[in-house]
């Protein structure tokens, strides 16, 4: 167990980024992934628009998919660890946290045949722990500022573009490519996001932002 005052500094040191620092940009960001009906929907309507995003891989999805990590990456967009296996971190031992961490690391790297440092929590957990994993690791954690909560079962596209209305400068946009043990398997569905990321693109557009891919990914 880590002493009050050596959490505090990697907890500072590690702390996770929030906002893309480019005025006049900001990132899409796709965690759960990769999910063979909707990762490549995804791609596809970006390479129509010409937009960049960032994909945050659960390691065993990634594994199970190697050819969808490999064309994020041909694509030119951001790549990012999730763990290995999208646990709940909270209350999750040391060592099973470090595990995680690792393995799902080394997955997407070994899919995408190159070294990978982004890395988002499930959930957006963070705590002293995820802070010494992250330190240990040389991984560059990475939250969100805007949630239009597109991993509920029911969501639909109006309501996650009407959600992100507030869209500006720096944020960072969570959104879901694939969802992970979801409580209601009708959350699977990722057809509202899809739906959704043109309409984001248009708006985005319309007040002179730019897609980026994350700094790191």
């Amino acid at each position: 167990m880590l002493r009050a005052p050596l959490r505090s500094v990697l907890m500072r040191r590690a702390q996770p980024r929030r906002q893309v620092p480019e005025a006049g940009t900001f990132a899409l960001t796709f965690d759960d992934g990769p999910n063979p009906d909707f990762t490549p929907r995804v791609l596809d309507l970006l390479a129509e628009r010409g937009a960049t995003a960032t994909f945050f891989m659960v390691g065993s999805s990634a594994e199970e998919h190697p050819e969808l990590v490999r064309r994020v990456g041909a694509e030119g967009h951001g790549l990012g660890s999730h763990t290995w296996s999208h646990p709940e971190l909270l209350g999750l031992p040391f060592a099973e946290l470090m595990r995680e961490c690792r393995q799902g690391r080394r997955a997407v790297e070994r899919a995408a045949g190159r070294r990978v440092s982004s890395y988002r929590p499930p959930k957006g957990h963070w705590d002293g722990r995820g802070a010494t994993v992250a330190t240990a690791l040389r991984m560059q954690p990475w939250i969100w500022t805007q949630d239009p909560r597109d991993w509920e079962a029911g969501a639909s596209a109006e309501g996650i573009v009407a959600a992100l209305r507030s869209l500006a400068s720096g944020d960072v946009v969570l959104l879901h490519d694939g969802i992970h043990s979801p409580p209601d398997p009708a959350a699977r569905d990722r057809s509202a996001t899809v739906a959704a990321l043109g309409p984001l693109l248009d708006l985005a557009a319309e007040r002179g932002l730019r897609p980026v891919r994350l700094e790191g990914s």
